[in-house]
């Protein structure tokens, strides 16, 4: 099991390092050819908002695992360690939930822009492609939750 978990973070990390090598370079060309030769490539905007939106819910995700989201735990803080425990395995089972409903309806989306066979406006991909970070790496941050919730209940019954 611990292979498969260290095999996802690498490929995660991997993944967002590359998109945003990808993303610093799509800018850096763009800037120099508006500025040296007075011509810009109107996808590159685009491939930024997109690749932008990509990064976004990848680094979520990877932010539950490491837990560098920021927290208000004033009153966690004032409870008994096990009760800190389980109330945080509370919220981060809340936080999956949500998360999970996101996936839902932004399936449905992405679904819908399927159907509608939409383009985007200068790369010309299928709208359903620019939408599909959302559902996916919504049901990420929700497995990476309920792995976080598992882990806090049960610090906190041995606790």
């Amino acid at each position: 099991m611990q292979r498969i978990h260290d095999f996802i973070d690498r490929v995660e990390n991997i993944t967002l390092v590359w998109t945003i090598i990808g993303l610093a370079l799509a800018g850096f060309i763009q800037v120099i050819t508006r500025y040296l030769f007075n011509y810009s490539f109107s996808w590159f905007e685009e491939l930024g908002r997109y690749l932008g939106v990509f990064i976004a819910f990848l680094g979520a995700a990877i932010g539950v695992k490491t837990g560098s989201h920021f927290t208000m735990d004033l009153m966690v803080t004032n409870l008994k360690q096990p009760w800190q425990q389980r109330v945080k395995g509370m919220t981060s089972t809340l936080s999956a939930l949500f998360f999970f409903t996101v996936s839902w309806y932004s399936w449905k989306i992405v679904l819908r822009m399927y159907g509608y066979a939409t383009t985007s406006p200068t790369m010309q991909i299928p709208m359903y492609i620019a939408y599909l970070p959302i559902p996916v790496f919504s049901i990420v941050i929700g497995a990476r939750f309920l792995i976080k919730a598992w882990e806090f209940l049960k610090q906190g019954e041995a606790g």
